[in-house]
């Protein structure tokens, strides 16, 4: 059957024969049969030749159905850091749904936004999502605070947020902002139950650290991207060259390649400030798509699905510039990126440790900055974990029950489970087997009689709340918008 681009709710809708990756970290299992109701799973039906042979049995019916042998079923993706583009000069002039396209074409059903002041739109956007007036995947909406110096500032600026509507906090920490401001925030996002909490992007010029901020706000709080934990391990500061400039993105960037070096000199150090975020219920969201570019500059500006799916202003804005954020990459030298690799390799093996000792660890991107495309990055994300350490059933569950739960999110926190909400994902493919069968552009692949590759793979269909879009329609709607930008 085909879906459309709008989100089409039926009476009951079932998938059949399909192989289940429940979300929880256990195998998958199959043929199975799923049926939603409404926005609800009410029945998760296992049809091998074993349940089938039992006596009375019977599979369900319903009012659509899906066959979805040889597909994968998994829950619907979530993208824990997100910057919704709503620059025309950017995307054009439906830069948001431009975005939010991409996202369902790749079966991510639930964005975490970290907006630059867009509040106000995105909660807007949020409420049409839910009456499912807009295709987007829901939208959980960190707000803004802007500057703030004292407690006092922070406390208001977490009730100017919730009035306004917003699920909990992005917050990047300037060097005026103390673990004591910090604290008093955390307060009152505990208080007004803002169970998205605090995520907070911590920068080197920050007098704060992981430690810290993980100390200042318990059980509400997640650490954004690579920064704050290497800090907290060095003894003193990091060992920057006299003519160093935090002002100075190329500067600010290349030294960054050498801190996880440095803080790998003192492993106790670090395990301290990992045990300490687990004790406070620190959640780690490391973004590591958005930084690949620093490893290999050229790999990612090369990306094949950017000709086709990213609009020509994105491409613009990303084109190294020193008058723009995270447009750094010129004079970006071969030791530049050794130092990154050496980065990842040990940013990797810690995020793993962490998530071993029993930390738990999302997935996010960071995208619409340096060559991370909505959609695409996520699936690139769960790549760059696989690479890290993490089996893929356990990427899986990284980036849909984890998420979903350290959100507070519990109608969606089982997974594709019986009574719980219907956020699904149906991949034409084994994702377990290979990420890449879920990008928008697919894989090739061997015909079954293996005498010739063909084109497979990509998100067949997504279900957010029961609304099924059809992700190869959702594509070709991006592509032609895309091709329109161009002129």
């Amino acid at each position: 059957m085909s879906g459309s681009t709008k989100g089409e709710k039926y009476g009951s809708l079932i998938i059949r024969n399909a192989t289940l990756v429940n979300g929880r970290g256990t195998p998958a299992s199959g043929p199975t049969d799923i049926v939603i109701e409404g926005d609800r799973i009410t029945e998760v039906v296992s049809v091998s030749p074993g349940a089938a042979s039992r006596s009375g049995f019977k599979r369900p019916e319903g009012d659509v159905e899906i066959d979805a042998a040889g597909m994968y079923v998994l829950p619907g993706f979530v993208d824990m850091h997100v910057h919704v583009p709503f620059r025309e000069s950017q995307c054009g002039p439906e830069a948001p749904e431009y975005a939010y396209k991409l996202f369902l074409a790749h079966g991510v059903t639930t964005i975490r936004t970290c907006g630059f002041g867009t509040d106000e739109k995105l909660v807007e956007h949020r409420r049409l999502s839910e009456e499912n007036g807009l295709a987007a995947p829901r939208i959980v909406v960190m707000g803004s605070t802007g500057e703030i110096t004292t407690p006092d500032e922070g406390r208001e600026a977490v009730h100017r947020l919730h009035k306004l509507g917003t699920d909990g906090i992005k917050m990047i920490p300037r060097s005026n902002v103390t673990a004591e401001i910090l604290a008093a925030m955390g307060e009152e996002v505990r208080e007004l139950d803002m169970k998205a909490g605090i995520a907070v992007h911590i920068p080197q010029s920050s007098e704060l650290d992981a430690v810290t901020a993980s100390e200042a706000v318990p059980d509400y709080l997640s650490l954004e991207h690579t920064y704050g934990i290497p800090q907290a391990a060095i003894p003193g500061s990091q060992s920057l060259p006299p003519d160093y400039n935090y002002s100075d993105e190329v500067d600010r960037f290349r030294l960054s390649g050498h801190v996880w070096t440095e803080a790998d000199r003192y492993p106790d150090n670090v395990l301290w400030a990992l045990d300490t975020m687990i004790e406070n219920g620190t959640v780690w969201d490391p973004t590591m798509a958005v930084y690949e570019i620093n490893r290999e500059y050229q790999l990612p500006s090369r990306w094949r699905w950017l000709d086709r799916y990213a609009a020509p202003g994105l491409l613009r804005g990303w084109e190294p510039n020193p008058a723009s954020h995270a447009t750094y990459h010129f004079n970006w030298r071969t030791a530049d990126e050794v130092a990154w690799k050496q980065k990842y390799r040990i940013w990797m093996k810690y995020l793993k440790v962490f998530a071993d000792r029993g930390g738990v660890v999302t997935a996010g991107t960071d995208c619409g900055f340096m060559y991370t495309l909505y959609g695409f990055g996520l699936v690139r994300e769960l790549e760059l974990l696989q690479e890290a350490g993490f089996h893929p059933i356990g990427v899986v569950k990284i980036a849909t029950t984890n998420a979903t739960a350290s959100m507070g999110l519990k109608d969606l926190a089982g997974g594709v489970q019986k009574g719980f909400t219907a956020d699904i994902a149906i991949v034409d493919g084994n994702p377990l087997d290979n990420f890449k069968v879920m990008y928008g552009t697919g894989v090739k692949m061997y015909s079954e009689d293996r005498t010739s590759v063909v084109q497979g793979g990509g998100v067949r269909w997504t279900i957010k709340g029961g609304a099924l879009y059809d992700c190869r329609t959702l594509l070709n709607e991006v592509e032609e918008y895309v091709s329109e930008l161009k002129g």
